[in-house]
């Protein structure tokens, strides 16, 4: 159980390298016994468009086989073609305080959190880990993206993760930024601080959200992820935004197709 958190961890926090099997390193045995003594190998992905980029990822390595699956994060979602899903709950979120611990992993910059933040979704509790950016955003509302999108990545499981994502629009100064934008690492790197963060202050009060299942938006693009991407955005300054596009530089990963998916729409007001 341990080694498969890990695993699931790493991809979450979007590490440069990853081990594992490549394709043609599987392929090169005849039996099980010589699969098993394969050795691993540290495989390179990107963001960027090439050999090693989202088109490529399911091609470079077995492990990330999935990101070439069928339901696969993020996607367009179209405002007009919503299904209205009765089931829908609110999020119930149970959000408190969190310490600054932040990473430049290569692929993104993230808040590694603690404490005891979790949201609830139909009586099973999801432990909040960590929260990180992309730019330009990931997912796209009716085919256009915002500059930002945050990842708050949750767990109650190894099979069973949730994900609430929130779009920025360029706007008022935020306040998380203001605060912590000129410590961001603009290489690989750490920041930590003795300062606690107000969870519940960095992200919208209106909770209406956008629903569907997916998976993660990095390799090994596992079809884990239960997705509830807020219909409210956030607001960063246009000079905020300039400043962190440019440590992030496009780290997003094109839509991906429905494949028969449905979207379900949530109103909290």
């Amino acid at each position: 159980m341990k080694k498969l958190s890990n695993l699931f961890l790493s991809a979450l926090v979007a590490f440069a390298v990853f081990s594992c099997n490549t394709p043609q390193q599987k392929q090169s045995g005849d039996n099980h016994e010589e699969h098993a003594k394969t050795e691993k190998k540290h495989v390179h992905w990107s963001h960027a468009s090439g050999e090693e980029g989202p088109e490529n990822w399911k091609n470079l390595c077995d492990d990330f086989l999935p990101c070439g699956g069928s339901a696969q994060s993020p996607i367009n979602i179209i405002t007009d073609s919503l299904i209205s899903a009765e089931d829908l709950l609110p999020l119930s979120l149970k959000y408190g305080t969190t310490s600054v611990d932040i990473i430049n992993n290569g692929h993104t910059v993230q808040f590694n959190t603690t404490g005891d933040n979790s949201i609830n979704v139909e009586g099973k509790e999801y432990k909040l880990l960590q929260f990180h950016y992309h730019a330009l955003s990931e997912h796209t509302v009716n085919g256009d993206h915002y500059p930002l999108e945050v990842h708050f990545v949750h767990k109650h499981s190894d099979s069973d993760l949730l994900v609430m994502g929130i779009l920025f629009k360029e706007g008022e100064s935020n306040p998380l930024f203001a605060k912590y934008l000129e410590n961001f690492p603009k290489e690989k790197g750490t920041f930590t601080a003795e300062d606690q963060i107000e969870l519940m202050e960095v992200i919208p009060s209106n909770l209406s959200y956008y629903h569907y299942n997916g998976s993660l938006t990095t390799p090994p693009c596992s079809e884990i992820v239960t997705w509830y991407v807020l219909q409210t955005p956030l607001e960063a300054s246009k000079e905020q935004i300039d400043t962190f596009s440019s440590i992030l530089n496009n780290n997003y990963r094109p839509t991906m197709p429905l494949n028969g998916r449905t979207i379900a729409g949530y109103s909290a007001e």
